[in-house]
Order: C-alpha cells, then sequence, then structure tokens
C-alpha cells in the first residue's frame, strides 16, 4: 500500500536525522576536547554569538510547530490519504529541518567557542526533536485533527 510507503518514508527522514545528530555531537565533542575553542573570540563577540544562537533557537522551535500545524489544518478533509500523507510528510520535514539546521548551529557555536551553554541549547534543540518521533497513529490522528 502506498500509505505505508510515505509513513516508512517519514519514520526513515526523521531517524536517520536522529542518528546525525547524536554522531555530530559525540564528533565535536571529541573534537573540542582535542582542539579546544577553534577561534578565540573576545567576551563581547563571545556572548553575541550565544545571544544570536539562542534567540534564534527559542524562535525557531516555536516556528517550526506554527508552520506544521498551519499547514495541516489547510488540507483539506475531502482531499485522499494519499495526498494528505504527500502534504503532511512536506510539512513535517520542514519542521525537522529547522529543529536539525539550529541543532547544528548549536554545535558549530560550541566548536568555535568551546562554550557549554551551546551543549544546553542542542540538548533543548535535541530534546523537541525527538518528541516529535513519527508513529502511524500519530501521523494519522494528526490528519483527522478537526
Amino acid at each position: 500500500m502506498q500509505t505505508n510507503r510515505v509513513v516508512r518514508q517519514i519514520k526513515l527522514i526523521f531517524w536517520a536525522i536522529w542518528v546525525a545528530l547524536l554522531a555530530a555531537l559525540i564528533t565535536i565533542l571529541i573534537m573540542r576536547s582535542a582542539f579546544g575553542a577553534l577561534i578565540d573570540y573576545s567576551l563581547s563577540q563571545r556572548e553575541m554569538l550565544k545571544s544570536v544562537i539562542l534567540i534564534l533557537s527559542l524562535g525557531g522551535i516555536p516556528a517550526s510547530y506554527f508552520f506544521h500545524s498551519k499547514k495541516i489544518k489547510h488540507i483539506p478533509r475531502s482531499m485522499p490519504m494519499i495526498e494528505k500523507l504527500k502534504q503532511f510528510r512536506t510539512s513535517f520535514f520542514i519542521k525537522l529541518a529547522t529543529l536539525e539546521a539550529l541543532a547544528f548551529l548549536a554545535l558549530l557555536g560550541h566548536l568555535l567557542t568551546a562554550d557549554f551553554t551551546f551543549i544546553y541549547v542542542f540538548t533543548l534543540l535535541f530534546i523537541a526533536y525527538s518528541i516529535n518521533m513519527p508513529s502511524k497513529r500519530s501521523i494519522f490522528n494528526e490528519l483527522e485533527k478537526d
């Protein structure tokens, strides 16, 4: 059945990105412990970078959820299920990509400055990403909401 194929694609992409985020975390922690901070920023530059990444992250989490829920609400109920799933898949991937990009940005901030605040931001984003773990039931429940 084609609906199962789309659901499998959604799950596969989710888990591939999840593993990539963990691999990036481990790699960056190893690199940081071996090399330290890659750039010696002044205190004001480091705090500015921290502020920018924090603001992007704290704004990006609700923005990704808002975009996804708005896109799902605009799917017509009369549309065939396979088309609903394809629209869901596109919207869901945009939400995941937003969270993933912000998480990688936090890891990059940690690699550049060796400041553990960026690891905390990454953890927050990783949890927000993991909460979105797709299952067939959750996907269909979200599509059937009014």
